[in-house]
């Protein structure tokens, strides 16, 4: 595994928007879109972040920021370590079928917590029944095809996953209170390009969290418990399947991500 020591390493912000912001610098100078008459400025990556995050609650800020940008409706927003949430995935898990039913005007795409959310029973019991491994899908945050059922009161839905053995919540945050006294704190890397990260108490979900530099804090799943004599904690944040956060009870931190590691210490609590 190797060591990453640029921003890039864990960077939050991706972006998916349709159009011409994924053409080659080549190849976009040689499209329609170049003319007069189509050149449009693509969505800057913060507007993607600002309209994910109104899409869970806000349709007011949603219509207007279609209005400006409409492809929006089908935009992807990365929370970190690849926690990626669609817009539409955003009021999926809120419940909000009136900003579902506005974005899929402008064309947004539905996933399969979309339509459990909708109480689409036929569409969730068939996804379930011939997908493989259906039944380990997470959607974003970690949140279960269940709790999105239960966010749209999706009777039928509800009902089918409760036959089938899918009525359980989300995977566990929950965590032992005292490990904040033992883990909690600033931790830094070398060399010091990449953001300090801090690990903290969340009183909200009474679990651990993580925050790298200035970016939105991940809550994290434990993995296991005390690995005999050496005293670590193995965590994933969030919406994450492959990001590992490995605290050390001499201090450390070690972040396994795509490939790469980060290796820090704490200089504060």
């Amino acid at each position: 595994m190797s060591t990453q020591s640029r921003r890039s390493f864990i960077v939050s912000g991706s972006v998916g928007v349709a159009g011409v912001a994924f053409l080659p610098t080549s190849f976009a100078s040689a499209s329609y879109m170049e003319s007069s008459k189509f050149k449009r400025e693509a969505p800057k990556p913060n507007l993607v972040r600002d309209f994910v995050g109104a899409c869970h609650a806000r349709i007011d800020t949603v219509r207007e920021m279609l209005k400006e940008h409409p492809d929006l409706a089908k935009s992807a927003w990365d929370w970190g370590f690849g926690d990626y949430e669609t817009a539409i995935g955003a009021c999926s898990h809120t419940g909000r079928k009136d900003i579902i039913e506005l974005l899929l005007a402008h064309g947004a795409r539905p996933t399969i917590f979309t339509l459990a959310t909708l109480d689409k029973h036929a569409a969730v019991r068939g996804f379930i029944d011939s997908m493989p491994n259906a039944r380990n899908i997470e959607g974003p945050h970690s949140i279960s095809l269940y709790r999105h059922a239960q966010a749209g009161n999706a009777k039928r839905v509800m009902q089918f996953l409760e036959r089938e053995g899918l009525d359980s919540m989300d995977p566990s945050v929950q965590c032992d209170p005292d490990l904040a006294d033992r883990y909690a704190g600033l931790y830094r890397f070398d060399p010091d390009d990449q953001p300090d990260a801090r690990v903290s108490w969340v009183d909200r979900f009474d679990c651990l969290g993580i925050t790298m530099g200035d970016e939105n804090t991940r809550n994290l799943i434990p993995m296991s418990g005390l690995e005999g004599n050496q005293n670590r904690l193995t965590f994933r944040p969030v919406g994450s399947s492959g990001a590992r956060i490995i605290l050390s009870g001499n201090a450390s931190i070690s972040i396994q991500y795509a490939g790469h590691e980060l290796v820090g210490e704490r200089v504060s609590q």
